[in-house]
């Protein structure tokens, strides 16, 4: 029996996915390190390169190569200075990639004022404000001992990644605010945090600085901070967007309702409206029929920033359903100063499009239909621009309040959990996966179909919310940590030739047959199958306090094939740390794609690793070899 604890937690489930959610949104800007340009007065410390490699178990390894697209501190005794942007900020949105050295320290200070932790925090259980992805805490000299230090804030859990990998921060930043005679009316606040994909902080308010800032004081603005005298760190993707307090506006808006069953946008002139006037803002409830209409607005819009502007017009009675499949039930068009910024066409719920527009007021016709019985019409229009962050034109109220729902949330107690479930894997849904949870956090699903890993992580286990809630209709559990996702495929395949390609399925390889799985004296699944005349037997086992996971195949077969391979990783890009840096790990540890983990290889036989180049980037195979019908191979995936 195994046990796991079900959490419930009370979520908002709205009537319609917000575009934010869609990731359907304007691109950032990307800080350019084609040159240190977008930096003041920069020390010899910094530099930008081409690429970086950096050994994990050595301190503060971190080596760089020509070239750019890439930020690096390389901090010495005499160079250890802090890095400023030459622009500043007051909200904002930030996405960067980082890599943390061994035992190296760093931070992104917004404002130049308050901090994000960076640190090698690998493997840390129980982590601190002073963690990777700890918002630091202030400091005050005249505070009694032992409560100089205050206010600082850890994340929810550690979602750092092993030293030498990248790393991904998303941060949204809301900067106080100061009334008109400059006194602070609304602290610092941190809107929402996420570190490798996953939310570590929201709406976290910070009162003031934090430690080793930059500034003492407060403003409405100031630069982006990196700070360089703690240990060498390297960035790279800076992407970032400041955002303005001004948001585009509606006014003076008038409606006119017609009412019949319309399956277009006719045109409209010498059609008397059912019913017509003017309302506060944009609403779908504004005539007496609430099935089927057509209805217009018409208004200005205030924009406060130039530039492109990207709509998006959702109808809430447009679901998906069967039964109206291929049937015109919603459409509408949004016009603005004369142009088209986007039509619905009525086939998916929601529609976006841009339009570049100039500071200033914009005549503004939004006309939309719906051809729907027994639904409410309810319709939602957000905005995004250049300046201004995404939010909504509809006017208060008109959006349902969101109704709660219980998340249910999976989490091993005691031992490990094998939740069976479908699994989204690059956007396919695989059907016949398992995921294993181990109460020290570190878990992985696994597809019976193709004895394949789909993905690997750490942090909190499985929301079964998708399978669970309701009818499930979508029978998905959610990996909630910080995720890995690998090829899903097969790791065995015979290969008739060195060069011939990976079968995209076992099936097309050799005959594959499940046999199931039993459970080891820790109650971890070891997965049985037959791949020709080979049978397998598979297991994953964490190791070094939940640092990595390694995969132990032991293979048996009457008469030994001469061509069957084992595939440890595929990906753009496969590197031996041996050759990659001047310094060495370990024989046989290999970066992959960029890199985002490593591959070790721990006990293959007398075989050599190769690393071979494919149409779609490259591969880490070994050949297979069996002694006395037997062959026994390990590897691990370290993260």
């Amino acid at each position: 029996m195994h046990r796991a604890t079900l959490v419930f937690i009370l979520l908002f489930h709205f009537w319609i996915v917000p575009p934010a959610l869609a990731q359907d949104r304007l691109p950032l800007t990307e800080l350019s390190l084609e040159s240190m340009r977008a930096f003041r007065g920069a020390a010899v410390n910094w530099q930008i390169a081409g690429e970086v490699f950096s050994d994990p178990v050595q301190r503060w390894s971190l080596e760089a190569k020509p070239g750019t697209g890439v930020l690096v501190n390389l901090v010495t005794e005499d160079a250890n200075d802090n890095l400023f942007t030459t622009w500043e900020h007051g909200d904002i949105e930030l996405e960067l990639d980082f890599m943390m050295p061994q035992g190296s320290n760093s931070g992104i200070y917004l404002q130049g004022r308050y901090e994000v932790q960076l640190l090698d925090s690998w493997g840390v259980q129980h982590p601190r404000y002073s963690d990777c992805g700890g918002i630091y805490e202030r400091w005050d000299d005249s505070r009694p001992e032992g409560q100089r230090g205050f206010e600082g804030h850890p994340p929810r859990f550690n979602a750092s990644r092993a030293p030498g990998l990248w790393q991904h921060y998303k941060i949204i930043f809301h900067a106080p605010r100061f009334d008109a005679d400059g006194n602070k009316i609304a602290n610092a606040r941190f809107a929402r945090v996420e570190h490798n994909g996953v939310v570590i902080h929201e709406n976290v308010e910070v009162t003031g600085p934090t430690r080793a800032a930059g500034f003492d004081d407060e403003q409405p603005m100031g630069p982006l901070m990196i700070q360089g005298d703690h240990g060498p760190v390297a960035f790279r993707n800076i992407r970032y967007k400041r955002y303005i307090p001004d948001r585009v506006a509606l006014d003076s808006l008038d409606y006119r309702f017609y009412e019949g069953g319309f399956e277009d946008i006719p045109d409209l002139t010498g059609i008397f409206p059912s019913s017509e006037g003017r309302v506060a803002g944009l609403t779908g409830n504004v005539g007496t029929n609430p099935d089927t209409f057509l209805v217009t607005f018409d208004g200005t819009l205030q924009v406060p920033s130039a530039g492109v502007h990207r709509f998006t017009f959702a109808l809430d009675w447009i679901t998906g359903d069967p039964h109206f499949q291929d049937k015109h039930i919603g459409g509408g068009q949004l016009t603005i100063g004369g142009q088209t910024a986007l039509v619905h066409d009525g086939k998916l719920r929601e529609a976006s499009g841009d339009i570049t527009l100039d500071v200033g007021t914009h005549p503004f016709t939004l006309t939309f239909f719906k051809n729907r019985r027994w639904h409410a019409p309810t319709v939602a229009l957000y905005v995004e621009g250049p300046d201004t962050p995404l939010h909504t034109l509809n006017a208060p109220g008109s959006l349902p309040e969101p109704s709660p729902i219980g998340a249910i949330l999976v989490e091993p107690e005691h031992e490990p959990v094998i939740l069976r479930s479908f699994i989204d894997h690059r956007g396919t849904k695989r059907t016949h996966t398992v995921s294993v949870g181990e109460p020290d956090g570190i878990h992985y699903s696994f597809d019976l179909n193709q004895a394949g890993l789909l993905h690997v992580w750490k942090g909190p286990f499985l929301d079964a919310t998708p399978m669970w809630h309701s009818r499930g209709q979508d029978q998905l559990a959610v990996p909630q940590g910080s995720v890995v996702t690998l090829s899903g495929q097969s790791p065995l395949a015979f290969l008739d030739e060195a060069d011939a390609p990976w079968p995209d399925s076992v099936d097309h390889a050799a005959p594959y047959r499940f046999l199931g799985y039993d459970l080891d004296e820790h109650g971890r699944p070891v997965f049985r199958y037959i791949l020709g005349d080979v049978a397998v037997e598979d297991r994953l086992d964490p190791g070094e306090e939940a640092r990595l996971l390694t995969r132990h195949l032991t293979l048996r077969a009457e008469q030994a094939p001469a061509s069957l391979w084992l595939r440890m990783a595929s990906g753009t890009t496969i590197r031996e740390i041996a050759e990659a840096g001047t310094r060495r790990l370990a024989d046989r540890t290999y970066l992959i794609d960029g890199p985002t983990y490593y591959i070790h290889v721990d006990d293959v036989g007398d075989a050599q690793p190769v690393i071979r180049t494919t149409e779609d980037g490259q591969e880490l195979l070994v050949p297979v070899r069996f002694e006395d019908g037997e062959a026994k191979l390990s590897y691990s995936v370290i993260w």
